[in-house]
């Protein structure tokens, strides 16, 4: 389990693991909205298996940022991003308690898309005609199965409605509200609906 501290921790970390490609991304993108619309604030974290750049050569901040600072912050009246130097690199990946801790407080829920090796509850995706991945069973808590549906080369999966509101139950029984008392959350043995639209 990661290590948060007290101020952190009435955030649920809950990861999203499969193969690359199987569809993480579009299933967290359909359901954060639904998540955001019953009250929650929501937070995300993705691992960057290749790395990437988090700012535009030639700007400013990444000018600074260029030329040796430990940390930038780009602020507008929209948004505030701080892109931060990992000082301590050694080549390994990141731990999720890490960049869990550089989300703000407040947040109820932080989904996880990645970080498969870290012992979290986690939704398993998998492809359709395959089956999960063992050591995506085996690290952490299952919660859900989510069988993801063939799609066209280039194209999305397109997840039903009946599994996107399973999904926000599932991650709403694990979430205690200041309004409401605690409520536990069960583990899905089945692999929950396809991607076939309602």
């Amino acid at each position: 389990m990661i290590e948060r501290s007290d101020a952190q921790r009435s955030a649920v970390v809950i990861g999203f693991v499969g193969p690359s490609g199987v569809g993480k991304s579009s299933l967290l993108e359909a359901l954060m909205p639904r998540l955001v619309a019953r009250g929650l604030a929501v937070g995300a974290c993705k691992h960057a298996h290749h790395g990437f750049l988090a700012d535009r050569p030639g700007k400013d901040s990444y000018r600074f940022y260029e030329s040796g600072a430990a940390a930038v912050a780009l602020i507008s009246a929209e948004q505030i991003a701080t892109f931060t130097r990992n000082c301590g690199h050694t080549g390994r990946d990141v731990s999720l308690a890490a960049a869990v801790a550089t989300l703000p407080l407040g947040l109820d829920l932080i989904l996880a898309e990645g970080f498969s090796w870290e012992s979290i509850p986690r939704v398993v995706l998998f492809p359709s005609g395959g089956s999960p991945r063992q050591d995506h069973l085996e690290t952490g808590e299952v919660v859900e199965l989510v069988c993801v549906p063939s799609t066209p080369a280039g194209k999305r999966p397109a997840y039903s409605e009946a599994l996107l509101d399973s999904l926000v139950e599932t991650v709403l029984a694990r979430i205690e509200l200041p309004e409401t008392s605690t409520m536990s959350g069960g583990t899905s043995s089945a692999a929950r609906g396809d991607g076939n639209s309602s």
